[in-house]
């Protein structure tokens, strides 16, 4: 069962994603109906562990093996989708792995509602991307997860 919980104010949300950099592109994913990106991954399951999380969401979504996972950063984020409140936390993470640089959209195995893409670094401007806190990440890598 995914930490997930509705209520009549709001929906708590708990929520992993990994920080995918290869030559100097970040990986992010939207859904077809949405107009902003975020990093992919998903929901935390009762009794999973986030990172463990991270890399069986990165499987399903991607068919992508991770090799390495390192913590980054928590976000808490209070954001209104599809007209309902909602309070995530979300963990994240510096992923290494196997899946490969493509040019422009692609999808991954799960089908066509999820939108994938290789963003150049420097035009992550160019993107509206949540959380906005992601916009400082070049500046913060850690040369070690910046896959040339």
């Amino acid at each position: 069962m995914d930490i997930v919980f509705p209520t009549e104010q709001g929906t708590f949300n708990y929520r992993v994603a990994g920080i995918w950099v290869k030559d100097n592109h970040l990986l992010v994913h939207r859904n077809i109906n949405d107009d902003f990106w975020a990093l992919p991954g998903g929901r935390v399951a009762i009794g999973e562990q986030a990172e463990l999380a991270l890399v069986r969401e990165l499987k399903e979504e991607l068919a992508a093996n991770v090799s390495e996972t390192v913590f980054a950063f928590v976000s808490e984020n209070f954001f209104t989708y599809l007209e309902r409140t909602v309070h995530e936390i979300g963990m994240y993470f510096y992923v290494k792995g196997d899946l490969p640089l493509q040019t422009g959209d692609f999808h991954g195995p799960e089908g066509d509602h999820l939108i994938y893409r290789w963003q150049p670094l420097e035009q992550l401007r160019e993107l509206t991307l949540y959380p906005e806190t992601l916009y400082a990440l070049p500046e913060a890598l850690p040369p070690h997860f910046i896959d040339r």
